[in-house]
């Protein structure tokens, strides 16, 4: 069963009025991550919110431990209290967010971009790769960011969850992902119904390598003439 955290107001960044866009970060950033990769969309017809994650940023850090469904949660409140519903965009972290966001929280998801995330749990290799990152993690002092990659080591398999999504989807797989293998991304794409799966010769971090996908997937999402994002 999903946990139900408490309540905490997550530190959020604001940009533009119109359209609703949540942006959620990747591990060890913050909302200036997402917000800066979407600068691209007109402010006058998008409102942009960019949450730093708890545990991130000027968020709380509280105690754990954490899962992905508490991330999700603390972005719907935000959502509802927004007058929702939002397009939501996700990388890592955040896709893994967004992913539980749409299918806890259905009626705050009007469209999702996800990238650099896997639909199925991670298997014990994995599972202990994030388990040495959440040490090295604290040995800096870096509790929340330690929960968090606890909470992604112990993610759900979202397979059999996917088809019932029922939100224009595009998913961005990236062919230089070490985190999330592409093939393994495009997989996504394949449980999500009507999802749209682009692949791109760029690493993991495409709000950094690439902002302008994001964007353009966003207009894809919203039944806008799409660009071609790559081949």
């Amino acid at each position: 069963m999903p946990s139900l955290p408490p309540a905490i107001d997550l530190n959020v960044r604001h940009r533009g009025r119109g359209q609703l866009v949540v942006g959620l970060h990747d591990l060890n950033h913050d909302g200036r991550q997402m917000l800066d990769a979407l600068s691209l969309l007109p402010q006058r017809e998008y409102r942009i919110i960019a949450p730093d994650l708890r545990g991130h940023g000027k968020s709380p850090s509280p105690s754990g431990p954490w899962s992905i469904d508490d991330f999700a949660s603390d972005v719907a409140r935000i959502i509802a209290a927004e007058g929702g519903p939002a397009v939501v965009v996700g990388q890592g972290v955040g896709g893994a967010a967004a992913l539980a966001l749409a299918l806890g929280h259905p009626g705050l998801v009007n469209g999702l971009v996800v990238t650099g995330i896997s639909p199925r749990s991670e298997d014990a290799k994995a599972q202990d790769r994030w388990t040495k990152v959440a040490r090295i993690l604290r040995e800096r002092n870096r509790e929340g960011i330690a929960f968090t990659a606890e909470a992604m080591a112990n993610r759900p398999d979202w397979r059999g969850a996917l088809p019932q999504l029922d939100v224009p989807t595009v998913v961005l797989a990236t062919t230089g992902d070490r985190t999330a293998p592409v093939e393994l991304q495009r997989e996504l794409g394949t449980w999500v119904r009507g999802a749209r799966v682009h692949t791109l010769n760029a690493g993991h971090d495409i709000a950094a390598e690439f902002p302008e996908a994001l964007s353009e997937a966003i207009g894809e999402v919203l039944h806008r003439e799409p660009q071609a994002v790559a081949a």
